[in-house]
């Protein structure tokens, strides 16, 4: 494998990571939500939203289609925000939950965010 196509699977993971990030939270319901833990989550559907437009680019510069990659992680961590959501908690319990869960993703999206650039800068 060349160090080209293997920034093109990263990149696929990575525009993946950040189509599911912006899919699950468009229409979300967060109304459980503090005014604190509403601005982080809305800090981190913008940055994902810059995220997935630059790594569509980045994606084009290299001629690599992502086609319909999604990524099995972010698919399992938005699927326990769902549980979290649809929960019968008090909202204090369900926000601490959905805020762990929410940091655990923002970390999983750095991270791979963290990698391309390791990539690019070899």
């Amino acid at each position: 494998m060349t160090k080209k196509e293997l920034l093109g699977k990263e990149l696929s993971n990575l525009y993946a990571i950040a189509k599911q990030v912006n899919t699950h939270f468009n229409g979300s319901d967060i109304s459980f939500l503090s005014e604190k833990a509403f601005a982080v989550l809305g800090d981190y559907v913008k940055f994902s939203c810059a995220n997935e437009e630059e790594t569509s680019e980045s994606l084009r510069a290299l001629q690599v289609n992502p086609g319909n990659t999604t990524d099995s992680i972010v698919r399992e961590m938005t699927e326990n925000l769902n549980d979290i959501v649809k929960s019968n908690e008090k909202d204090a319990l369900k926000e601490l939950s959905f805020n762990l869960s929410l940091n655990r993703l923002i970390s999983y999206h750095t991270t791979n965010v963290q990698n391309v650039g390791c990539l690019m800068a070899v």
